[in-house]
């Protein structure tokens, strides 16, 4: 076989791995109302490792300054790239509705784009292989951490991550008897 064969070959199978993964994206394809208008309705699919290494690649490019303020602007820019990859159009998958992450934020408003990142996220996280647990150290490390937490002292995206982390582990809601977030804490009364 000759070198030209070869690569002809190899490109032949690259695409058709490229054009297994869009099928899986197909399988796993999720539809969601948008927040400020429910009747518009997007898909997400997953997206592939290196249309996510271009969304980290794009984020660490930017000159933010290097504060909260600016690791917040790199994070928020990254969640509208990696939308800008995962929302596509319903009826035909391979065709991206945004080209940007720039044009998402344009389009979408802000409490949109925190509904499909979580939900991108979520999808994300349910269809992705898993290649190893954590190690049992690590695990007990966790659990000593989780404890040690002043949990009512969380607020905003921290409050908001951890009542997320909680929902998720519990098939059911948190009975009434747990703590609320330090936010509502000082709003309800007792009885002395």
């Amino acid at each position: 076989m000759s070198a030209l064969q070869e690569t002809t070959l190899r490109k032949g199978l690259l695409a058709e791995r490229r054009l297994a993964r869009m099928r899986l994206g197909q399988a796993v394809l999720e539809i969601f109302p948008l927040l400020s208008d429910p009747e518009i309705r997007v898909a997400l699919v997953p997206l592939t490792e290196a249309e996510h290494e271009s969304c980290l690649s794009f984020a660490a490019m930017l000159e933010t300054p290097d504060n909260i303020a600016g690791h917040q602007m790199r994070d928020r820019a990254e969640t509208r790239e990696i939308l800008s990859y995962a929302i596509r159009d319903p009826r035909n998958l391979s065709e991206r509705i945004y080209s940007s992450g720039h044009e998402v934020g344009l389009d979408l408003e802000p409490q949109d784009v925190g509904f499909l990142i979580d939900h991108y996220y979520e999808l994300a996280d349910r269809n992705s292989p898993r290649l190893e647990q954590l190690p049992a150290e690590d695990v007990e490390i966790l659990k000593k951490a989780l404890q040690e937490m002043d949990w009512n002292e969380f607020t905003g995206r921290q409050w908001y991550a951890a009542n997320r982390f909680l929902l998720s582990l519990s098939p059911k809601p948190l009975a009434d008897s747990l703590l609320g977030s330090g936010s509502t804490s000082n709003l309800t009364t007792t009885s002395e």
